[in-house]
């Protein structure tokens, strides 16, 4: 077809609806997933509405309330990119969860760290993830570094990562999400979007403990369903990749025999 202005401009007024249609897609397949992400979600307010009825009691606690927003913030407005395959945007916001998340848990097994932070301090996530890594109630600095480098990777323009479109050589137009997203990738990300939801919540419900317990007696009930429901969600996320897997590299042959 031949270039026209005002195809092209109404292709451009086409973007939301070609997104409002991958978010249908990938809502209807992600049900387990979104009901999961919700509990933990409101679990987590649910603390942080208790929070702001309690003076915080030193700067520690200070601290842990700041990262604990941050991390919320950006893990809520990342999931409707995930849902609607805008992947390459979401892998930002959930990078700065990743790391806000990890500097909560130092700052939160380790006082020293939170007056560090508060105090101005710059503590790069190299730094968290060696800190964390020898700690008794820390993370394994290995699984952390999978974690970052999955972040790391996709916050950076490279060429495994930036979908090959084919402007001009089949496609005519690839902005926003004309173009379906692979299923291995969304799925993926839904794992790992997921596991940092399970992370925060159980990092700041245990240390809050003392606080919340007293005050609100169903709190770690609900906890403790959300870890119940979220683990065959888990699995089920995690067992379905390798045959997505296989369906992404059966799709590269095919386009590369047609090339």
């Amino acid at each position: 077809m031949p270039y026209s202005a005002a195809e092209a401009n109404a292709l451009f007024d086409q973007l939301p609806e070609f997104a409002a249609t991958r978010h249908r897609e990938i809502v209807s397949m992600a049900e387990p997933y979104i009901e999961a992400t919700d509990r933990y979600a409101r679990l987590v307010s649910r603390l942080v509405s208790f929070l702001g009825h309690l003076t915080p009691k030193d700067d520690q606690d200070r601290v842990i309330r700041d990262l604990l927003a941050d991390v919320f913030d950006f893990l809520y407005e990342a999931r409707p990119l995930i849902l609607g395959g805008k992947l390459s945007v979401a892998f930002l916001l959930a990078r700065r969860a990743y790391e806000s998340l990890s500097l909560l848990h130092l700052c939160a097994v380790e006082p020293k760290w939170a007056a560090k932070w508060h105090a101005g301090k710059q503590i790069g996530n190299a730094e968290v993830r060696k800190a964390l890594g020898a700690h008794p109630m820390g993370e394994p600095e290995s699984e952390m570094r999978e974690l970052y480098k999955f972040f790391s990777e996709a916050a950076h323009p490279n060429r495994g990562l930036v979908p090959h479109r084919l402007l001009g050589e089949g496609n005519e137009y690839v902005l926003g999400l004309i173009g379906k997203p692979e299923l291995y990738f969304v799925v993926d990300y839904c794992a790992k979007h997921l596991e940092l939801w399970h992370w925060v919540a159980a990092t700041v419900s245990y240390f809050y403990r003392e606080s919340i317990g007293p005050v609100d007696g169903a709190y770690f009930q609900e906890y403790h369903e959300c870890f119940e429901q979220a683990k065959p969600v888990k699995r089920w996320l995690v067992e379905s990749l390798p045959r997505l897997h296989a369906e992404v590299l059966e799709i590269e042959r095919v386009e590369s025999r047609a090339q």
